[in-house]
């Protein structure tokens, strides 16, 4: 089985986008929980925008694994897995 790669950049606003990044990072983890195969998520986010514990809350709240949250500066960089066990 393939495992699916998702790269979110919640540092780059698209100009069409209005939403706040926690509300598409919300939208996001859904679909990952949603789909069938198993996924790999990455994601790149300011901390004033995602505060490291905000992001593992979603995670959980999502069925999904936190792999790792490296902190580089006011950024963070999360690694998730949905895995289908």
């Amino acid at each position: 089985m393939s495992i699916k790669e998702v790269v979110l950049d919640l540092r780059k606003t698209p100009e069409s986008c209005t939403d706040h990044p926690i509300v598409r990072l919300n939208r996001l983890l859904r679909e990952i929980h949603e789909m069938k195969e198993k996924a790999k998520v990455i994601i790149y986010a300011y901390t004033k925008d995602l505060p490291p514990l905000v992001l593992k809350l979603m995670v959980k709240k999502h069925g999904l694994k936190l792999i790792n949250i490296d902190h580089l500066n006011e950024e963070i960089k999360a690694i998730l897995e949905k895995d289908n066990s």
